[in-house]
């Protein structure tokens, strides 16, 4: 069984267009490999990379976290 973040799917906080046309197709395929690699996104909710955590921050305005550039991003993938 697949889990795919609901962030990242259509209406998700995070949402890449057309997401979830590609579910079907990697079902289809999945079982053909024998490695499969899967990635985590996964934040506590008070990330520093949220702007939600920086008063006058908007969703995706550049700034500095921990002295290093940072685009604030939506609050997604909250544990």
């Amino acid at each position: 069984m697949w889990i795919f973040k609901n962030d990242f799917m259509p209406g998700g906080t995070l949402a890449v267009p057309k997401a979830n046309e590609i579910l079907a197709p990697i079902h289809r395929e999945v079982d053909r490999f024998d490695l499969i690699a899967a990635t985590q996104d996964w934040h506590h909710a008070e990330h520093g990379s949220f702007a939600s955590q920086h008063p006058d921050a908007q969703v995706f305005d550049a700034g500095e976290l921990n002295g290093l550039p940072q685009i604030f991003w939506p609050d997604h993938c909250v544990q």
